[in-house]
């Protein structure tokens, strides 16, 4: 796997998107890559990412 993102802001400059915009992705189950571990806080890893932004059925969210 490629590198992986470290917090909300980390994805979010990644994808282009506000931090609040990774919060919400996970509040409402969006089927974003994005993980949380617990006492760690959010992180994804960029080939993952990557993937879900080439995949067809990913919604403009």
């Amino acid at each position: 796997m490629k590198g992986r993102l470290d917090g909300a802001e980390a994805i979010a400059a990644y994808l282009g998107k506000p931090a609040r915009w990774v919060y919400q992705a996970r509040e409402r189950r969006w089927r974003v890559p994005i993980r949380k571990a617990d006492g760690l806080g959010l992180y994804a890893f960029v080939d993952e990412l990557d993937a879900w932004q080439r995949d067809p059925a990913t919604l403009a969210q």
